[in-house]
């Protein structure tokens, strides 16, 4: 009760998670299947995000000549990350091969990804499947 009233009145960030970071280390990021994506010679990802198909948009867009679709380009890390969003890598596996790459202790390449995650997430550019929970008899 505390909580929700703290979350309504913005003096906590958000109410209390349903995952634990278990959880979300073992997800599976999932790229949005409508973006289209391509590697250039320098190995960075340009994402190809097709504009929304609302009506105010497409006239506000034909008005003022404004492209259907929006580029988005990653830098080396957000590249190298973005490929591995193939569903079939884990969270965690994920920040073992940043630490690897990239030389990083486990708390940065951990910090650095769940931002990055979370802002591909907002966007609705990455998805996340995560496991079901089981109980201690191992039945879910």
């Amino acid at each position: 009760m505390i909580n929700a009233i703290l979350y309504k009145l913005k003096l906590k960030k958000r109410p209390d998670s349903q995952f634990e970071r278990a959880d979300i280390l073992n997800s599976l990021p999932l790229r949005n299947k409508l973006i289209k994506w391509e590697v250039d010679d320098k190995g960075e990802v340009s994402l190809i995000i097709p504009q929304t198909r609302k009506l105010w948009v497409r006239i506000t867009s034909k008005i003022f000549m404004l492209p259907n679709k929006r580029v988005i380009v990653l830098d080396g890390i957000g590249s190298f990350v973005w490929q591995l969003c193939d569903g079939r890598n884990q969270i965690h596996s994920v920040v073992n091969q940043l630490r690897k790459q990239y030389k990083m202790t486990r708390k940065e390449a951990e910090t650095s990804l769940f931002t990055f995650m979370r802002q591909l997430g907002k966007r609705g550019i990455i998805g996340f499947a995560v496991p079901k929970k089981t109980t201690k008899g191992g039945k879910e």
